[in-house]
């Protein structure tokens, strides 16, 4: 594979990524607003990324480190970089959402990481919503 073929390859990988985390953000919303969630209600966010590059793994986790708890480990052949905004609450609207999981997809692309899991959690009734079993077109 030459390697122009190579960065296409790459290229399309990762925007089927960008376009399946924006999907499983907007069922998420869906259910955030079917539960009356809405911008005043204080809600947790817990998030991973995963990445085989250790200086990408501690890339990522020293510039989210400046806003969001943040830990790393290695399993096998990959690092796992783990954060939250525990102890603290955020307030999103459904925008918010959308853009929160944009900027966090672009910053684990540009560390050469990929976005992986992240949860909700608003911790009054311990209600979590998860993209990690939805479904999308682009699964």
């Amino acid at each position: 594979m030459s390697e122009q073929d190579a960065q296409k390859t790459w290229d399309e990988y990762h925007e089927r990524i960008k376009n399946r985390r924006l999907a499983e953000a907007k069922i998420i919303n869906l259910e955030l607003e079917k539960n009356d969630i809405t911008s005043e209600t204080d809600l947790v966010l817990d998030f991973s990324f995963f990445t085989q590059d250790e200086a990408g793994a501690n890339g990522i986790k020293n510039q989210l480190g400046e806003n969001y708890e943040m830990t790393i480990s290695k399993k096998g052949e990959y690092w796992h970089i783990n954060g939250t905004s525990r102890p603290y609450a955020v307030n999103l609207t459904t925008e918010q959402h959308l853009g929160w999981v944009e900027f966090m997809y672009d910053v684990a692309l540009s560390y050469g990481c990929i976005f992986s899991v992240w949860s909700i959690t608003e911790p009054k009734e311990k209600h979590v919503w998860s993209n990690e079993n939805i479904e999308t077109e682009f699964d």
